[in-house]
C-alpha cells in the first residue's frame, strides 16, 4: 500500500500535475493526499480514473496491489536496459535466463520476450524472419492496454522497422517508421519520455533514406530531429542528425561554409555529450571541414 502511494505520487509530479489536479473529477483532494501517503487503499473504480489521468494501464497498480515482484522487476528492466544500450547481447540473455519472473506479471512478460527475441536476432540464434514473426506476434495476442505501458508498442514496431531495414527491405523499414511517427510525434505527451524513442525513431528513418539516397527527406528529417531533440532537451542524437544533415548537404553541393557550421556543431554535441568513437570519426572523415 505503501508503495503503491509513493509510485502515484511519482507519476503525478512526472506529469506535472498537483494533488488537486489528479482529484478533480475523481475524489477528494485529502483522499488522493492520503492515497499517497500509503494511510489508504483506493477503491477499485477511483484506482481505475487515477490510472488513466496518469496514462497507465489498471494492471500496473493492481500487480503493485498483489505485490508482484515489483521493486525487483524495476531493478531487472535498468539492468537489461543498460546493457541493451551497450549492445552487450549475451549479458541481457544471461540476466533474462537468471531471473525467474511471476507468470501473471503480464507486461513484464512481454517485455522480457521482446528483449529476448531481440538479442537472439542480433546474436544471430533466430532469423531475422523469425525475429519478425515472434515480435508481431507479441502485438497481436498482447493486451492492448498492457502492451502500451511505458511505450512498449512503439518499441517492438521500431525494432520490426530496424530488423527489416539491417536486411535490405528499406521500404518496409520505413512503413513501420512512418506508422509509429504518424501516430504520435504529433501528440502532446505530458510524459516527455516518449520523445527519447520518438527521436530515436526519427533517426532511424533519417538513416534509412540516407541509404535510399532520396537525400531531400533525409535533410528534412534530420532537420525535424535536431529541432525536437532541442525542443525536449533529448541531445543524444543531435550531434548525429547534425552528421548527416551535414552529409545531405555535401551531396546537394551546397556552399562550403554552411557544411562546415553543420559539423563544426556536430563535433561540439559530441565532445558536450563524450562520445569518442564519433569525435575520432568525424576528425578524420570530415577534417577539411573542421580547420
Amino acid at each position: 500500500m505503501k508503495y503503491l502511494g509513493l509510485e502515484i505520487s511519482k507519476l503525478r509530479t512526472e506529469l506535472g500535475m498537483s494533488q488537486k489536479e489528479l482529484a478533480k473529477n475523481i475524489c477528494t483532494q485529502s483522499t488522493i493526499s492520503r492515497i499517497e501517503a500509503g494511510e489508504v487503499y483506493p477503491a477499485i473504480d477511483t484506482l481505475l480514473k487515477i490510472a488513466i489521468k496518469l496514462q497507465v494501464p489498471i494492471e500496473y497498480f493492481i500487480e503493485m496491489l498483489f505485490h508482484k515482484n515489483v521493486l525487483e522487476s524495476e531493478s531487472l528492466i535498468k539492468d537489461i536496459e543498460f546493457h541493451l544500450k551497450e549492445h552487450n547481447y549475451k549479458k541481457v540473455i544471461s540476466i533474462i535466463n537468471k531471473n525467474k519472473i511471476a507468470t501473471d506479471n503480464i507486461w513484464l512478460n512481454f517485455y522480457l520476450e521482446y528483449v529476448s527475441h531481440t538479442a537472439n536476432y542480433y546474436l544471430k540464434i533466430i532469423s531475422p524472419e523469425e525475429c519478425i514473426t515472434s515480435l508481431k506476434n507479441i502485438l497481436s495476442f498482447s493486451n492492448q492496454t498492457t502492451i502500451q505501458f511505458r511505450f512498449l508498442h512503439i518499441k517492438i514496431n521500431n525494432t520490426i522497422a530496424n530488423v527489416f531495414g539491417e536486411n535490405g527491405e528499406s521500404q518496409k523499414s520505413l512503413y513501420y517508421y512512418n506508422k509509429i511517427l504518424k501516430e504520435h510525434m504529433r501528440k502532446n505527451y505530458s510524459d516527455y519520455k516518449i520523445y527519447e524513442i520518438l527521436i530515436t525513431v526519427l533517426f532511424n528513418k533519417c538513416k534509412t533514406l540516407y541509404d535510399l539516397n532520396d537525400i531531400e527527406s533525409a535533410l528534412e528529417t534530420a532537420n525535424q530531429g535536431i529541432k525536437k531533440s532541442k525542443e525536449t532537451s533529448f541531445f543524444f542524437l543531435v550531434g548525429k542528425f547534425l552528421y548527416y544533415k551535414g552529409q545531405c548537404l555535401e551531396k546537394k553541393a551546397a556552399p562550403f561554409i554552411e557544411i562546415k557550421d553543420v559539423y563544426q556543431q556536430a563535433l561540439f554535441f559530441f565532445k558536450f555529450l563524450e562520445l569518442p568513437f564519433y569525435i575520432q570519426a568525424i576528425e578524420q572523415n570530415k577534417k577539411q571541414y573542421l580547420d
